[in-house]
C-alpha cells in the first residue's frame, strides 16, 4: 500500500467519525425539550375567574301577597344584598330558603278555643296573604266577655331565623309556632302565635297587659 492510499483511508476514517458524532449530538438536541416547552408544561394555565352570582333585591311587591308594613319589616331584618321573594318563597342564597306560612287557607276564618279556671277562650284567625292575619281574641267567664281585642297582624319580620318554640298546657311537649304581631291598632306585649305544619291546629295568645290573656292555655282548632 503506497503513502496516497494510506493518506485517503485516513481521511475517510476522520470523516466517518465527524459525521456519527454529528447525528448523536443532533440526535441528542432533538430529544431534549426546549426551556420553553418545559416552562409550558410544567406551569399550569391560570384558572377563570368564577363567575359572579347574580344579586337579587326584594323589589315592591304586591300587596295583595305581603303587606307594606312586612315588607319594610323584612328589608331592615335582612340587611343583605342577595336575596329574593318568588312565589311564597323567601330565597336567602342559593341553597337556603323558607316558605312563608300558609298552612291556615286563605281568606277562610279559623276558630281556635281553649278552657281553664272556668274561662273559655277563643281565637278567630282569617290568613289575608303569606304576612298577614286578622284576628279575634276574646275570653269570657259565665257568658260574661272578660277581654275582647281584633285587628290586623303582621309575621314577625324575623321568622326565617328561627320559630318561635311554645309548650302545648295540654301535653307539655313543645311545637313550631310563627309569631303575629299587631299591626292595627298596634299593642304593646301582644302576640298571635300559630304552629307550623302539623301543629298548625294550635294557637296562643301572649298578651301580658291584659290580665284576663294571662296564664291562658294553648288553644286548639275547632
Amino acid at each position: 500500500m503506497n503513502f496516497n492510499s494510506l493518506f485517503t483511508s485516513a481521511l475517510l476514517l476522520g470523516l466517518l467519525a465527524t459525521a456519527c458524532t454529528s447525528n448523536k449530538s443532533l440526535e441528542q438536541e432533538q430529544a431534549q425539550p426546549s426551556a420553553e416547552k418545559i416552562n409550558q408544561e410544567v406551569v399550569a394555565p391560570a384558572a377563570a375567574p368564577a363567575a359572579r352570582k347574580p344579586t337579587y333585591r326584594l323589589a315592591a311587591l304586591d300587596t295583595a301577597h305581603f303587606s307594606p308594613s312586612f315588607i319594610r319589616g323584612l328589608k331592615e331584618s335582612i340587611q343583605r344584598e342577595s336575596y329574593a321573594v318568588r312565589g311564597k318563597w323567601l330565597i336567602l342564597s342559593d341553597t337556603d330558603s323558607i316558605a312563608f306560612p300558609a298552612d291556615l287557607p286563605e281568606q277562610q276564618p279559623i276558630t281556635y278555643t281553649g278552657a281553664a279556671q272556668g274561662r273559655t277562650y277563643q281565637l278567630t284567625v282569617t290568613r289575608q296573604n303569606y304576612s298577614t292575619i286578622r284576628y279575634t281574641a276574646e275570653v269570657k267567664q259565665a257568658s260574661k266577655s272578660l277581654a275582647r281585642t281584633t285587628g290586623t297582624a303582621d309575621l314577625n319580620p324575623s321568622f326565617y331565623t328561627a320559630a318561635e318554640v311554645p309548650v302545648d298546657t295540654k301535653t307539655q311537649t313543645a311545637y313550631g309556632a310563627y309569631e303575629f304581631l299587631p299591626t292595627t291598632p298596634r299593642q304593646q306585649n301582644f302576640a298571635v302565635l300559630i304552629g307550623i305544619g302539623k301543629d298548625a291546629d294550635k294557637a296562643e295568645i301572649y298578651a301580658s297587659d291584659i290580665a284576663a290573656w294571662r296564664n291562658a292555655p294553648t288553644l286548639r282548632r275547632k
